[in-house]
């Protein structure tokens, strides 16, 4: 016959043995629980048409940009404009001190009028000596004057009829027309019409041919410059239309063209040059603003394309992920084309048609159980 104390221990043993019992099945219950549905959304694999865009960064520019450079050193003593003012061709725009070349003009020009008047001394002398040399020669034929006499007189007849009086006006109008056109260069005037870019000299300042003092840009026809690299360049033709995005003006794209593509590479930097122009200008646009302009490159028809998320790199592969009849989340391996920032091209590796699953597709694994949202994504 058990004792009580026995009795206890059989108790004690039996509600152990049950708490371990019903721990294991709520163990069990939260394993089975751990698995739950990860949220994904998919979009179907689609034949369409893709081109891929390369993105370059230029300057805004004039059609026609023309630096204002002076022909003579000079210290600037006014400036008549300033940077943003619309200024037509031939219109003053910084003047050079002219004193010294004024003074040396008006000595120029007393040169001039001084050789013209000996010039028309000459002309006296001249005539007067034509004469005498042709009575001379009557004489000498009638033998009334010696050969001397006669020699005489026709060296005076030549040698006012040599040009050398002539020469003299000549050479003193040459340095009066240089001190003038000297004169005329003091005042820098704008090669072209448009806006002034910049000046780049304060008055006092001395100006130096070696250095323009200021640009002015036509501003009718705006154009960006960029430098292409070699693998995009085969791509660009000119009269393509492109994109130019202008940040500082607005978040929409500009439409522009290519109208040019240069041929050879620059020298040091390896890359081609490519102007673009904008179809239109609007007030704001100015010289010097930074854009991005828009190139498509290679393109494609009827490819088999996918949203660009949809394809993960896994070391040197790509994969997609689809969902296979479980809806559990199945890798598969593919081989990409052509992309853009919105489509990639699948050349091998998935079938026209096929979801792929687009958002969620990081945080999946092979098997992993997926829930597709509704409202499936579309390429």
């Amino acid at each position: 016959m058990k004792t009580k104390f026995q009795w206890r221990v059989w108790l004690l043993l039996g509600a152990l043995l049950a708490s371990f019992t019903l721990a294991g099945g709520c163990n069990q219950t939260k394993e089975v629980a751990k698995e739950t549905e990860l949220t994904v959304e998919v979009a179907a694999a689609q034949n369409q048409f893709i081109a891929r865009s390369a993105h370059y960064v230029g300057k805004l520019r004039g059609a026609n940009e023309a630096p204002v450079t002076p022909k003579l050193s000079g210290r600037v003593t006014q400036i008549l404009v300033k940077p943003g003012d619309r200024v037509t061709a031939g219109q003053t725009l910084v003047i050079l001190d002219s004193s010294g070349l004024q003074a040396a003009l008006k000595q120029a020009e007393a040169m001039v009028a001084s050789t013209r008047a000996q010039m028309a001394s000459n002309q006296l002398q001249l005539e007067n000596a034509r004469i005498n040399y042709e009575r001379m020669q009557q004489l000498h034929q009638a033998g009334a004057i010696a050969d001397n006499a006669l020699e005489a007189a026709r060296l005076q007849y030549e040698t006012l009829a040599s040009g050398a009086v002539e020469a003299s006006v000549a050479s003193a109008e040459a340095a009066r027309l240089s001190l003038q056109d000297q004169l005329n260069n003091c005042n820098l005037t704008a090669p072209i019409s448009g806006m002034v870019g910049s000046i780049t000299v304060s008055l006092g300042e001395t100006a130096s041919p070696q250095s323009p003092v200021a640009v002015v840009s036509d501003t009718s026809r705006l154009q960006v410059e960029v430098l292409v690299s070699e693998t995009d360049v085969n791509f660009i033709k000119t009269g393509s239309k492109v994109n130019v995005y202008i940040t500082s003006l607005s978040s929409q794209p500009f439409a522009a063209r290519v109208i040019s593509v240069d041929p050879m590479a620059d020298l040091l930097k390896r890359n081609f040059t490519v102007q673009v122009e904008l179809d239109k200008t609007q007030p704001m646009m100015r010289p010097g603003m930074f854009a991005e302009v828009v190139l498509a490159t290679e393109q494609a028809e009827n490819a088999l394309c996918v949203p660009v998320e949809a394809v993960i790199a896994r070391g040197d592969k790509s994969v997609v992920y689809t969902v296979d009849t479980d809806n559990r989340a199945r890798p598969l391996e593919v081989k990409t084309g052509i992309s853009n920032d919105r489509l990639i091209q699948i050349t091998a590796g998935l079938e026209p048609g096929t979801q792929v699953i687009v958002k969620g597709n990081t945080l999946v694994s092979d098997g992993t159980l997926v829930k597709v949202a509704a409202g499936e994504g579309k390429v």
